[in-house]
């Protein structure tokens, strides 16, 4: 079984794979502290399919073995993941439209920072890092797991373990 490290999330190693916001420190609402109403409009731009309504989802991730045995892409649209109260580990590998566990990487991504995975993206699960258990948004077309995911389970083989 392959092994491999997360990585700290930063924008430039993120890049191929889409974008994120930390929604926990943003410089507009620190100019603003003391307000009791604040709303930051349009910090990260979302493409969805043009067909379908945006979807709110919520995620309860717990502590499990962190090993990666399946993986999903979306063909057409964005993912966005966002947890709410602690650290999670995602994985991601290149938009090919293919899968290829060899490609795969981890990233760390800190509470209330919100990511968003471009079409084509694998990814799937996320894992807690240092909490029993970890609320998550996740955020995607309606009806996305019924029209436009592919889901692969990984071979033994070919499984991988997120170290901590």
């Amino acid at each position: 079984m392959r092994e491999i490290v997360s990585k700290p999330l930063d924008r430039e190693s993120f890049r191929p794979y889409g974008d994120f916001v930390d929604l926990l420190h943003i410089k507009q609402m620190d100019a603003m502290a003391g307000a009791d109403n604040i709303f930051i409009p349009d910090l990260t731009t979302l493409r969805l399919d043009e067909r379908m309504q945006a979807s709110v989802c919520v995620a309860r991730v717990s502590q499990c073995e962190r090993i990666i045995t399946a993986v999903e892409y979306h063909g057409f649209t964005s993912e966005e993941i966002l947890p709410l109260d602690g650290d999670i580990d995602i994985f991601v590998g290149p938009s090919s439209f293919q899968v290829n566990p060899a490609s795969i990487e981890a990233f760390r991504v800190p509470k209330g920072t919100f990511v968003r995975l471009n079409p084509g993206v694998l990814h799937g699960r996320q894992f807690v890092v240092d909490s029993q258990s970890v609320n998550v948004m996740i955020l995607l077309p309606e009806r996305t797991f019924g029209n436009d995911c592919v889901f692969t389970r990984l071979a033994e083989s070919d499984q991988i373990k997120i170290l901590l």
